[in-house]
């Protein structure tokens, strides 16, 4: 009973959608490289948009969010979804998201939320109304590229060059084509809604029963969901592996800790360390990271602030005992200081 309750979570859409959030969200060298790198960050926002359409449209087709049905839902959904779409790549909210780790959940959630809505309730809208929509995301995509590569040479968000900026607008430009095959595609399949029928596709949708898919391809969703479930115990697992043999101390001598970046963790190193004061008890953290880390004492004794890759934050200690910290970014990053007298 249980293997078939597995078998069918594994070759379920829903369950994909939902592996493929907690993956763009919890897998570290993914969600770190993404806060360094604009076009990896894009690309995080738009896996975490369809994952919530995974899991809403599925429902919606088994008729299980009538409740969410209708033209005024889904008018205010894809309100809502185009007040979340454009407040979260404004500058100011996108380099919060980046620094600020409570920021930077909710942002993930407002995108998963959209993802769901326009599976749940946008995608239920009238023909016509369907295609305001799809040139409505076709326009902004474009503008949005525009304004990324523009020749005043205008840095739209801080944290990320210039260099960095053109290349995400160049690549939007270019899927921007690929979105507008897909639009034409889109109506080609359904040429019924350039009739302009105002009816309201309500429940799930008449259509004829699809072809029974080929075995390959009914093993690629569950194959994509164990393959994001096995990355994902295997790397937590290493890492707990790799954090529980650090070393314990190091010498008097050391007074440098690096911000390691490894192919299992990311991690203070040495995780402790013991200083003498008058001798070294000035101690620096030198990033070796590809994200943004931080150096924040437990009981507020020290804070670095946000310390971009290739960073560094040094701390001069002058009363002896033993200083926990932590990095505010990644809570398995934990370290502590011993001062001596």
């Amino acid at each position: 009973m249980r293997g078939q309750l597995l078998k069918r979570a594994l070759g379920s859409v829903e369950f994909l959608g939902f592996v493929l959030f907690v993956f763009c969200v919890v897998f570290p060298p993914f969600d770190d490289i993404s806060e360094v790198n604009l076009s990896l960050h894009m690309l995080q926002h738009v896996l975490i948009v369809a994952s919530g359409f995974m899991v809403a449209y599925p429902l919606r087709q088994r008729g299980s969010l009538r409740a969410i049905g209708g033209r005024p839902a889904g008018l205010a959904a894809l309100a809502v979804v185009c007040v979340v779409f454009v407040y979260w790549h404004l500058p100011g909210p996108w380099d919060d998201a980046v620094l600020n780790p409570l920021v930077h959940a909710a942002e993930h959630f407002s995108f998963f939320v959209g993802g769901f809505l326009i599976g749940a309730s946008v995608i239920g809208l009238s023909d016509s109304a369907k295609i305001g929509a799809l040139l409505l995301a076709f326009f902004g995509h474009m503008i949005y590229a525009v304004v990324l590569i523009s020749p005043w040479n205008i840095q739209v968000y801080p944290l990320y060059s210039l260099g960095q900026q053109a290349l995400l607008g160049w690549i939007l430009l270019v899927t921007g084509g690929v979105f507008l095959v897909g639009v034409a595609y889109v109506l080609y399949r359904n040429p019924d809604w350039l009739q302009g029928s105002g009816a309201v596709t309500r429940g799930p949708p008449a259509v004829r029963a699809p072809k029974k898919p080929a075995r390959g391809g009914r093993l690629v969703v569950p194959a994509t969901s164990a393959m994001l479930i096995v990355v994902l115990v295997v790397y937590f697992g290493a890492t707990s592996v790799a954090v529980a043999f650090q070393p314990a101390t190091t010498s008097p001598k050391s007074s440098v800790v690096y911000i390691a970046e490894t192919p299992v963790s990311w991690q203070y190193s040495p995780q402790n360390i013991r200083v003498v004061i008058g001798v070294n008890n000035t101690v620096t953290w030198v990033s070796h990271s590809i994200a943004y880390d931080t150096v924040t004492g437990d009981n507020s004794s020290m804070s670095s602030g946000t310390i971009a890759p290739g960073g560094t934050y040094s701390f001069t200690f002058t009363d002896p005992g033993t200083y926990g910290y932590r990095c505010l970014f990644h809570p398995w990053m934990t370290g502590t200081v011993t001062v001596l007298g």
